[in-house]
């Protein structure tokens, strides 16, 4: 992930109340706030996208 910027005023919790501690890496949606690890629920319930998993 080379494109992730390091910042020192990072947001304090995420759309769905997730603490954003030093180090994480987090989505901008506008002004929507999202961890990574909130990302597939956010793509899902909010932007109707669909999830695959690939399979052997």
């Amino acid at each position: 992930m080379s494109s992730v910027k390091k910042v020192t005023d990072h947001p304090v919790e995420d759309a769905y109340g997730l603490e954003i501690q030093e180090g994480d890496v987090y989505w901008m949606f506008g002004k929507t706030v999202v961890s990574d690890l909130n990302l597939k629920t956010y793509l899902i319930e909010e932007h109707n996208m669909e999830c695959f998993r690939a399979m052997e």
